[in-house]
């Protein structure tokens, strides 16, 4: 009996380092897989709690920005593109760090755009590192709170809740335009 007690533990023990580590794996693959920061940060609060869940998505976020400021260093052309990006979505605005983090709260606004016009800003990685920690703190924290709050919710409750926070999702999603191959490469498109 004591001995399956002890086994149980051990296989414990070892899911308590691999879902942290599992979950910083997924917040940097979060770009390649189209996931919304916000529903990772609330899903943090839902699984770790707000404490844990915060530290998670903030070492998450911060391991994906350095992927992000290091292809930015190393891949000009995606400078270039995220520079046009700029442009057409903050007109050559340059963002203060509490403009950004306001921003980062909202759930349509991109999160490497916002990275970027940190890297423009910044002089060194260091500083890059430095402004990142603190643009993505309220974010962790705000949206894991809810994660958390969401699960110590009683069901009737975090269902309507959960349904609402979808809803707003999917009504603030990007909205695309498709056009017919056509179309695109006629001689008198102007694309």
């Amino acid at each position: 009996m004591q001995l399956e007690w002890l086994l149980q533990m051990k296989l414990w023990d070892s899911y308590v380092l691999v879902a942290p580590m599992a979950f910083i794996f997924v917040h940097i693959l979060r770009p390649i897989l189209f996931l919304p920061v916000l529903l990772l940060c609330i899903t943090g609060g839902l699984v770790f709690g707000i404490i844990a869940g915060t530290i998670y998505s903030v070492i998450g976020l911060l391991f994906s920005s350095i992927i992000f400021y290091c292809l930015l260093s190393w891949l000009p052309v995606l400078s270039k593109k995220c520079e046009q990006i700029e442009k057409r979505w903050l007109k050559q605005r340059e963002l203060t760090i509490v403009q950004i983090c306001l921003l980062r709260l909202l759930p349509f606004m991109h999160f490497h755009l916002l990275s970027f016009c940190i890297y423009q800003n910044t002089k060194s990685f260091i500083e890059y590192l430095r402004t990142t920690l603190l643009s993505v703190l309220p974010l962790a924290i705000v949206y894991t709170a809810l994660g958390d709050t969401l699960q110590q919710m009683p069901i009737w409750y975090a269902v309507p809740v959960t349904l609402f926070i979808l809803i707003l999702v999917y009504f603030f999603r990007r909205k695309q335009t498709i056009i017919k191959w056509q179309t695109f490469f006629s001689p008198t498109s102007h694309l």
